[in-house]
């Protein structure tokens, strides 16, 4: 009866071929690997099978039983996608990904495992290891390592209850084990988009991905086929933006290609250079001498940087923050974080450097006038030492007001009892006590006037005892004026 039904299929065959060939224009052969996705037009629907054009003198047969009411026969002139899986009386064997089973099931598992041909499967639940899958009415165990060929982002939808395409990696239908693989899927279709990308991947495109990892020193994002990897300076103009701070994984992403290397396997991608170059913004805005305001990004030992627009820092010298005074940190004049008005003196956009000065309007409204002993002045506190208090007196002039000066009685955290005392940023009023060169030491004005008392008292007792010793002429009280005038000298 078998032998019967097979030659009854067989001529069947060669009558829907002898039809069709009757209709075929001559063309060249074509060669497939197994496996391979080919799309074709039906030619003719027979009682057991369905005849596919593949687009040369080339027929594919396509058993009917793989059709049924979740996927209805097809009627001639329709196009149908199928997968080949050898060479049956000089035509292509196909079969289809989610149709019903043509003949058993363990025959078209087995097919499947041994022409590399995807099966259709769906997830039914997690296990330990990994996800039962339904393979043709069959139980497959897919390993979490197989799902996909990237780890999805945290957060995303379980695949419990979607469908997809599987490679069968193992089966053996006495032991009931039934292993698939999603990701090897991937992978090989990776590998064909991968020798497709050689001859359309340039450097200076721009490219659409999905963003794979992300690590310490940049971020992975597939581009359909290849991996490049877009490094931290690539990421933002703005050096403080983090990878993590504007992509997870999974995302969608525009790249730019700066560098292909097939041989090494590595490809450099930038996000940063499909957004206009903030310096070339800034110099055509700017110039030297310009007013503008930042932010201070980084204190190193020579100065303090400070961002004035995303991805465009300048630099103020320590020497300049000093404003005429030795500092030796600059955190003592600035802070992390501190907004700061500066001025632009010098510009290099070849280099990217620029060079700036601490701008405080409150400080450039200081008009000491000359800076003499003697003189009452208006400063600012700028900061406090354990030894006494910078005074901000001019733009190019700073002040010592020294911790004896300062009316605090001795003892230790004379740093600290400053700072409460004269808070940073405060209005002070002082006068000028002595100048050494560049040197200018201060003194609070009550102390002097203090000081001025004191000697006006001294003065005043003076004459008095004088006075008395001219009207009593009594030499002891000579005698001890003598010795207050030698104590005050």
């Amino acid at each position: 009866m078998l032998a019967s039904r097979k030659k009854e299929k067989s001529a069947e065959l060669a009558a829907l071929l002898d039809e069709y060939e009757q209709k075929a224009a001559p063309a060249p052969t074509r060669t497939l690997s197994a496996g391979d996705h080919v799309s074709g037009t039906v030619a003719a629907v027979g009682p057991r099978t369905v005849i596919l054009d593949m687009g040369a003198k080339m027929q594919g047969l396509v058993d009917r039983a793989e059709f049924d009411e979740n996927l209805p026969l097809p009627a001639v002139g329709d196009s149908l996608d199928a997968y080949f899986a050898g060479m049956e009386d000089g035509a292509m064997r196909l079969v289809l990904t989610g149709g019903a089973e043509g003949i058993s099931v363990d025959e078209s598992i087995q097919t499947a495992l041994a022409a590399k041909l995807p099966v259709e499967g769906t997830f039914e639940k997690e296990v330990s290891g990994g996800y039962e899958v339904k393979v043709r009415g069959q139980r497959a165990f897919c390993p979490f390592s197989q799902v996909a060929m990237h780890r999805p982002r945290e957060g995303a939808p379980s695949p419990v209850g979607t469908s997809t395409s599987f490679l069968v990696m193992e089966y053996d239908p006495e032991a009931r084990n039934l292993v698939v693989s999603h990701r090897a899927l991937e992978e090989r279709d990776a590998a064909t988009r991968r020798e497709s990308l050689k001859s359309s991947l340039f450097e200076g495109d721009t490219r659409f991905g999905t963003v794979t990892k992300i690590m310490p020193f940049g971020v992975f994002v597939d581009l359909g086929g290849v991996e490049g990897l877009v490094p931290n300076s690539e990421i933002s103009w703005d050096r403080a933006v983090k990878a993590s701070d504007i992509l997870h994984e999974g995302d969608g992403v525009q790249v730019k290609i700066r560098r292909v290397d097939w041989e090494n396997d590595r490809f450099t991608l930038s996000l940063k250079d499909l957004s206009s170059d903030p310096w070339k913004d800034f110099c055509e805005d700017f110039s030297a001498g310009s007013c503008v305001s930042g932010k201070v990004v980084k204190l190193m030992p020579f100065g303090a940087f400070v961002q004035l627009v995303p991805g465009v820092d300048g630099l103020i010298p320590i020497s300049s923050l000093g404003r005429g005074r030795h500092i030796v940190d600059p955190g003592e004049v600035v802070k992390l974080g501190q907004e700061v008005n500066v001025k632009v003196e010098s510009m290099d956009p070849v280099a990217r450097k620029i060079g700036l000065s601490l701008v405080d309007s409150r400080v450039a409204a200081l008009k000491p006038g000359e800076i003499a002993v003697g003189a009452r002045i208006k400063g600012i506190v700028e900061s406090c030492r354990d030894f006494g208090v910078f005074v901000r007196l001019s733009e190019e002039k700073t002040g010592l007001l020294h911790v004896s000066e300062s009316g605090l009685p001795k003892g230790a955290g004379n740093q600290a009892r400053l700072e409460a005392k004269f808070p940073v940023g405060s209005d002070l009023e002082v006068v000028v006590k002595g100048l050494d060169g560049d040197r200018v030491s201060l003194a609070l004005p009550s102390t002097i006037e203090a000081e001025e008392q004191a000697a006006r008292d001294a003065a005043e007792l003076r004459g008095l005892l004088r006075q008395n010793q001219a009207e009593s002429g009594n030499a002891a009280l000579g005698s001890l004026g003598a010795l207050f005038d030698a104590a005050l000298s």
